[in-house]
């Protein structure tokens, strides 16, 4: 019996069960799988296939105490698929107190945080002041 709780308990650690994460479909107002037409002042930077990279107003995206430097979505097949932001005014800290309130406590890989869900992955990585970060949030 101790062995099949010490086997469950392991696998619980390594797959986490993160509801919140787990039905996360974008952040703020960008949801994933939304039409590239329902985003306005949006500047192609980048086109390759099937998929765009595109630069977008900051200030459209509001998370409480974080002030952003750079906002860019990507679609694919015309679809939102992944939203990359990097902060600004030391407000990486909050940027990470949010991502951690809202999602959980995540994995650690030197500078870089994970939070790994089933629709979902967030990959926040801390800048050399520790005081900015950049986070990309992808659809699964």
């Amino acid at each position: 019996m101790k062995v099949i709780f010490l086997i469950l308990s392991f696998i619980f650690t390594l797959f986490p069960n993160n509801e919140k994460l787990d039905n996360c479909n974008g952040i703020d107002r960008f949801i994933f799988g939304t039409p590239k037409e329902q985003f306005k002042n949006i500047t192609l930077e980048l086109e390759q296939g099937n998929a765009q990279l595109y630069t977008m107003n900051p200030e459209a995206m509001k998370i409480p105490g974080v002030q952003i430097e750079d906002l860019r979505i990507s679609f694919i097949k015309n679809k939102l698929s992944a939203i990359s932001l990097s902060t600004k005014n030391a407000s990486g800290a909050a940027l990470f107190k949010y991502l951690k309130e809202t999602y959980g406590a995540p994995t650690k890989n030197k500078n870089q945080f994970e939070w790994i869900g089933k629709r979902a992955s967030i990959m926040l990585e801390l800048f050399k002041n520790n005081k900015d970060a950049a986070v990309d949030v992808y659809s699964k």
